[in-house]
């Protein structure tokens, strides 16, 4: 920024006393530093009605696209948001962004969206709506809810601050059951993440200050929790010390896009994550190199005698000589840090994955320490709002669908979640949905759980909502993002928490707020309350306001309380356990999420189905990646259709042939397959859920979408198979060298 222009913290102070209705300051990290070249962001009284036209008009907000919670400053030019950028001053992301969240805007103005209420008119999951009003609609919802006292079923995401407020409070007010459904890596994560640090907020990895990176199957510069702060802090990781570059290494059966960024890739079985840790945590010991009383305290119950490189070695599929190598180097970084996730938590023994490497870093004193795992404190929120939350585990989705088959919901109420795409067909869950009462889908898009509704209201997208989170994770302290809407909405639809409230109230049990955007300002004045963090203001106005402005609240001096030095409960050793004989079936089949379609919530948007994947650079379509080795003996190249057949079922898809890939393993990237979601969805690709025997992680009963072995067969034809890298001709491929990995060898 130029010397002597206005800082945003600058700003702030001078608008604290400004009546006018907009408060626009200069952006510090976006622009030259000269007021008359830098963007003005705003937050009208108003917002977005009495917008200025003629001229850009910024808005910070925050991002909806996925669970992380980035800050965000949307371009909006005659009542149009036209472009998105990572708010600088937000802790969580400092001015990036991903192709997520620039893809909101295309979410408003989609053509697919729902643009009034809809009413069946025909078979259930027909797709045939007619249109009616939103005053119809209200009363057939309010009828129903009124009529389904103590036989209501609420499906969302986990939901948390203010909006969870709000659930919450309509589901006690209709004795109504809620749950939550999110990707079940997630359920394990949460519950290692309990295990291990005794916390129920994800921590965050201070990469910026680590000298070593461990990781374990996670992807966490594309799909992993918190990407954007993650990729952020790796540039720092890598090249923001001028005396020193970060090491990256990486474990796990599959080179995804965060692998091919490491230093070294040592491939292994899958689900093997925990074994490896275990025996690096033994030669740590063993040489010395690490505090055996710490070991102990680490691994309580478990005899690491019982677990050195060369009795592991084997059922990893990696050499004793590395393992031996991952913990020499792992015990002499200063500081390192291991992580694990994606693939090595969706095994049965995914939590044992996950927690035996998280725990290394008590070996290394990581733990709450700078350039370790740093932990996050609980929201600034009062005790009424819930905090973090996370999704029912597929063990107990069990108990939920034979209580729809019996016939026990007269109601469901489903918002933002797909659960009928996002859990395997097996389950049984879209036939199950067919006995209940009445299904009122709170949607934009007719999605595959949302075809299945009898009544479907329009909800606002991100850009046309309020809302108010704390990211989980966060950065180490308390902070929360404030979402505002940035434009007015593009079709009849209204927001989510406000059909609530209307419909209690129409119902007979009437919430205690008049609108969603009353308990957003009732949370702003409870952190005004507090008297701290990053925005002063002499009254709740103009610090509601100077919230807005800010793009949310954040106070670096809160932090977690003092870093336990031992795991809150232990967790014991397991092998991962696979449906499928392994002489019909002889390869690991290994869903994983795509970097552009995640679980394939985005798969509606055409810039991410645009999006190459960062390996294969393949778009639109699903594929089954190969070793060369796997794909000779089949006789198959890239573009043959082969058909993968499971103990569930069968599916056809195109091959690529990776060098990189495991010779025992078979990825197929998720997201596609959907019997809806609008015309760039629909009918695309496969859902490899479908393929997945629905067995369950042992500890927290997830879906063990990775415990399954296939078998890949050739059908002799072949496909245009679309992606960005060149065709290599056939005599090049003759002649080039083939790498081939294999474990234990490289």
């Amino acid at each position: 920024m130029r010397k002597g222009a206005m800082r945003r913290r600058d700003f702030l102070k001078l608008v604290a006393t400004s009546t006018t209705g907009a408060v626009l300051f200069t952006g510090c990290g976006i622009g030259d530093g000269d007021p008359e070249t830098e963007f003005k962001i705003e937050s009208p009284a108003l917002n977005p009605v009495d917008l200025v036209y003629g001229r850009d008009n910024w808005y910070a907000t925050a991002c909806q696209e996925c669970p992380a919670g980035c800050g965000l400053i949307v371009r909006v030019f005659e009542g149009r948001a036209k472009k998105v950028e990572g708010n600088p001053d937000f802790p969580v992301n400092l001015g990036a962004t991903c192709a997520r969240a620039q893809a909101a805007v295309q979410e408003l103005y989609h053509p697919d969206r729902i643009a009034q209420p809809l009413r069946l008119s025909g078979a259930r999951g027909s797709g045939d709506y007619q249109a009616t009003s939103w005053d119809d609609a209200l009363a057939a919802f309010a009828t129903e809810l009124g009529g389904a006292r103590g036989a209501t079923l609420i499906i969302t995401p986990p939901l948390a601050g203010p909006l969870g407020q709000v659930v919450a409070s309509f589901a006690e007010a209709f004795d109504a059951q809620q749950v939550a459904f999110e990707p079940e890596e997630r359920v394990v994560l949460r519950e290692a993440v309990r295990r291990v640090f005794g916390t129920d907020t994800l921590p965050t990895i201070d990469l910026a200050r680590a000298e070593f990176l461990l990781n374990f199957s996670a992807d966490f510069l594309h799909s992993w929790i918190s990407p954007v702060q993650f990729s952020r802090a790796y540039g720092e990781f890598r090249h923001g010390r001028a005396d020193l570059r970060g090491t990256y290494w990486h474990v796990g059966p599959q080179m995804n896009g965060s692998a091919a960024s490491a230093d070294r890739w040592f491939p292994i079985n899958p689900g093997t994550e925990g074994l490896v840790a275990l025996a690096m945590a033994q030669v740590m010991v063993a040489e010395g190199l690490v505090d055996q009383a710490a070991a102990a305290r680490a691994y309580p119950g478990i005899t690491l005698a019982d677990y050195t490189p060369e009795r592991v070695a084997e059922t990893a599929g990696i050499s004793a000589e590395q393992i031996t190598e991952l913990a020499r180097r792992f015990a002499q970084g200063t500081p390192s840090v291991a992580i694990a996730g994606t693939t090595a938590a969706a095994h049965t023994n995914g939590l044992f994955n996950v927690a035996a490497v998280l725990a290394l870093n008590y070996l290394v004193g990581s733990v709450g320490q700078p350039g370790g795992i740093i932990l996050n404190p609980s929201a600034p929120f009062g005790a009424d709002v819930p905090g973090p939350a996370a999704g029912l585990a597929y063990r107990d989705w069990a108990g939920v669908i034979n209580d729809l088959n019996s016939g026990r919901y007269r109601l469901v109420i489903v918002h933002g979640a797909n659960p009928v795409y996002g859990l395997p067909a097996a389950s049984g869950l879209r036939e199950a949905l067919g006995q209940a009462g009445k299904i009122v889908a709170l949607s934009s898009f007719l999605d595959d759980t949302t075809l299945q509704a009898d009544l479907i209201l329009p909800v606002h997208t991100s850009l046309e909502s309020w809302g108010l989170q704390a990211p989980d994770p966060g950065p180490g302290y308390q902070a929360v993002t404030l979402q505002q809407p940035v434009v007015n909405p593009f079709v009849d639809s209204r927001a989510f928490a406000d059909v609530l409230i209307q419909a209690a109230s129409a119902a007979g049990g009437a919430l205690p707020w008049e609108s969603y955007e009353a308990v957003i300002r009732a949370a702003v004045e409870e952190l005004r309350g507090l008297r701290r963090g990053n925005v002063e203001a002499p009254d709740a106005e103009q610090y509601f306001m100077a919230v807005q402005a800010q793009g949310g609240w954040w106070d670096s001096d809160a932090t977690a309380d003092e870093a336990p030095t031992a795991p809150a409960t232990p967790t014991p050793v397991a092998e991962p356990e696979y449906a499928g004989d392994p002489g019909q079936f002889p390869l690991f089949l290994l869903p994983y999420p795509s970097n552009a379609l995640g679980y394939g919530e985005t798969a509606h948007l055409p810039w991410l189905q645009a999006l190459p994947d960062p390996m294969t650079t393949a778009v639109w379509t699903t594929w089954v990646e190969l070793n060369p080795a796997t794909a000779d003996r089949l006789g198959v190249e890239t573009g043959d259709v082969v058909r993968l057949v499971t103990p569930r079922g069968s599916e056809e898809m195109p091959v690529y042939v990776n060098p990189a890939a495991h010779p025992d393993v078979a990825a197929v990237p998720m997201g596609q397959g959907h019997t809806d979601f609008g015309r760039y969805a629909k009918g695309r690709g496969v859902n490899p859920l479908n393929l997945v025997e629905p067995a369950t992680e042992a500890e927290t009963g997830a879906l063990a979408w990775a415990g399954t072995r296939v078998r890949v067969e050739a059908t002799g034809r072949k496909v245009r198979f679309p992606r960005f890298e060149g065709q290599v001709p056939a005599f090049q491929l003759e002649e080039a060298p083939i790498v081939q990995v294999i474990p234990g060898t490289h």
